[in-house]
């Protein structure tokens, strides 16, 4: 499923959901008169799946006014919730290395050129040196020699003052590529790892062997909060949340958006008693928390959610771990919700 923000798409939908997905895409492309190309369809595609929140609340948005959906706003749309500006902003970064490199090149070919007249003129001073016997014609040669050694010595540090400069340069392209990277591993809204890095981390731990457990955690009655509140207070208890599992990584354990409401942890090191443990004191914080709408003191009354736990096995792989969670988060849901289960 393609549940969070990441670069390129991650999308593991089942079979019958994508199959679905398909057929209501291809209702609203032909509803709002939208050709089905591919940038289209993953438009459409990314909003029926309802994984998008951001590109599902522009939408929504421009539906509201009864603004038309045309080829440019879907594909406004695909570059910047679906892409996420990534390839404008790599493609900057690009031109901006090349236009060091080449900058750099041209000042080194500069100085070369005027390194290369500096020593012929040297070496012709050389030679008049080795007869000269006149004190005047001595006292010209010297002075050419020191214009020459000048000359070096202006064009060395015009160099060494380019390439301070370069290098500044390379250091503010190589923060820039850090940033882009970083987004394409980070869910935006919440500051978690997104699916896609989340998926990375699962698979690599699983290949080590190491002992670890995965939590997913589901936001109870998240459609009916945002039905009631509306998406922007939903976006902030996902936020709220997040905040707590990130208060409970301690910089070795990995929170992650799984998407939509549902998000994950991997306990890495750390047996199933003590998992389920700091497990429990998340749900019981966020259960006892009582968030207010935004400008008011006014609760909008409890928030719960429900969690479950698998334990890495023998040969288990990504998605024997995920299943098994999954089934003990189906419990917690249909033994009542606001609870923990462990298979």
């Amino acid at each position: 499923m393609s549940k969070t923000l990441s670069f390129p798409p991650v999308y593991q939908h089942a079979f019958l959901q994508a199959s679905e997905n398909l057929r209501q895409s291809l209702l609203l492309a032909n509803r709002y008169q939208t050709p089905v190309t591919p940038v289209n369809y993953a438009v459409w595609y990314e909003y029926v799946s309802g994984d998008n929140q951001d590109l599902v609340n522009s939408i929504d948005t421009r539906l509201k006014k009864n603004d038309p959906i045309t080829p440019e706003v879907t594909q406004y749309l695909y570059e910047k919730y679906v892409l996420m500006g990534m390839p404008e902003r790599l493609s900057n970064t690009n031109n901006g290395l090349k236009l060091v490199v080449d900058n750099t090149l041209e000042n080194i070919s500069r100085v070369e050129a005027a390194a290369s007249e500096c020593n012929e003129g040297l070496t012709q001073s050389q030679v008049k040196l080795e007869s000269c016997n006149d004190i005047d014609e001595l006292k010209t040669l010297v002075s050419q020699i020191l214009t020459n050694t000048q000359q070096i010595t202006n064009s060395s540090g015009e160099l060494k003052t380019e390439l301070t400069r370069s290098t500044e340069e390379i250091m503010k392209l190589r923060q820039e590529l850090e940033a882009v990277k970083e987004m394409a591993r980070t869910d935006s809204l919440t500051g978690l790892l997104n699916r896609g890095a989340f998926d990375n981390e699962l698979q690599k731990l699983c290949s080590k062997g190491h002992a670890f457990s995965l939590v997913l955690f589901d936001i109870d009655k998240f459609k009916r909060l945002n039905d009631s509140f509306g998406h922007l207070l939903g976006d902030k208890v996902l936020q709220f949340f997040a905040s707590l599992l990130k208060s409970h990584s301690n910089d070795i354990h990995i929170a992650a958006r799984f998407g939509g409401e549902e998000l994950a942890m991997l306990f890495v090191h750390c047996r199933l008693e003590e998992t389920f443990m700091i497990t429990e004191k998340i749900r019981e914080k966020f259960a006892a928390s009582r968030l207010k709408k935004k400008g008011s003191h006014e609760s909008i009354g409890q928030v719960t959610v429900s969690a479950g736990i698998s334990t890495y096995q023998n040969n288990d792989t990504p998605i024997s771990l995920i299943e098994r969670a999954d089934q003990a988060l189906y419990r917690s849901k249909a033994d009542g919700r606001n609870q923990v289960n462990f298979i």
